[in-house]
């Protein structure tokens, strides 16, 4: 039988990309999935056990190519890695259909792919929510980031109590500030849309912004954790480094 699959969305850069080398450097299977085509590709070209899958996981179509290419493979783990900060700005000032988007990405595609994928999950698997600390405080100019992520994470803890005692396992991490794609969206912004920016180029220009690799290592080694401990709360990279991955 086939070895089962970790399943990795937003692999094209930055976390996911980062976990899908984590992974396959160790001869574990992968799914890279993402919009962009050429990242997923190099990723593949570079890694044998990666399978590269372009696909929108916020739609109908992409969902469907995810599941096509998995085969006959079963799913080990699912990592809700996919997100998008925009739109940025005052939150009335915002489109219905900007907001809208920004939902189907950040919140509803996690839970349809999860829909998707439990039949062919392992027992014991995982699925992991890519959560924030916008989730739990407002942040003016984030407010469509701040709703999803707060909704993910409440997603997170419907989920482990409905799964209880089944053979899935939910997990949450927040993984810091990281120096990815997003954070220099997140330092391209005007003050008037997002008060907040300046702090984060003072992260960038002080060299505090996390790793990628370092993230990927932190999500591996809770991902490995036992199903109840995996599920029992929100993992952060800035507080539990040291009690998962050690010191």
């Amino acid at each position: 039988m086939p070895q089962s699959v970790v399943v990795i969305t937003g692999a094209g850069s930055g976390i996911g990309q980062a976990l899908a080398s984590h992974y396959a450097s160790r001869d574990q299977p992968v799914m890279a999935i993402g919009r962009r085509e050429a990242p997923l590709r190099e990723l593949a070209d570079n890694y044998p056990m990666v399978r590269a899958v372009p696909a929108d996981v916020a739609t109908d179509a992409g969902q469907s190519a995810i599941i096509e290419a998995l085969d006959d493979r079963s799913v080990a783990a699912l990592v809700h890695n996919a997100g998008v900060l925009e739109p940025v700005g005052p939150l009335l000032d915002q489109s219905a259909e900007a907001f809208r988007s920004h939902l189907a990405i950040n919140l509803e595609a996690p839970i349809a792919l999860s829909r998707a994928l439990r039949p062919r999950m392992d027992t014991d698997g995982r699925v992991l929510h890519v959560s924030s600390g916008a989730a739990h405080r407002a942040m003016p100019g984030w407010g469509a980031y701040c709703i999803s992520k707060a909704a993910l994470h409440m997603a997170y803890q419907v989920l482990k109590t409905e799964l209880a005692g089944q053979a899935i396992h939910i997990g949450s991490l927040r993984p810091g500030v990281v120096d990815t794609p997003m954070q220099a969206l997140i330092r391209s912004q005007t003050v008037a849309d997002f008060p907040a920016v300046e702090n984060f180029r003072a992260l960038k220009a002080n060299d505090a912004l996390t790793s990628p690799a370092q993230v990927a290592t932190f999500m591996a080694a809770v991902l490995a954790l036992p199903g109840e401990r995996f599920s029992e709360q929100e993992w952060d990279i800035r507080e539990h480094w040291d009690e998962v991955v050690g010191q």
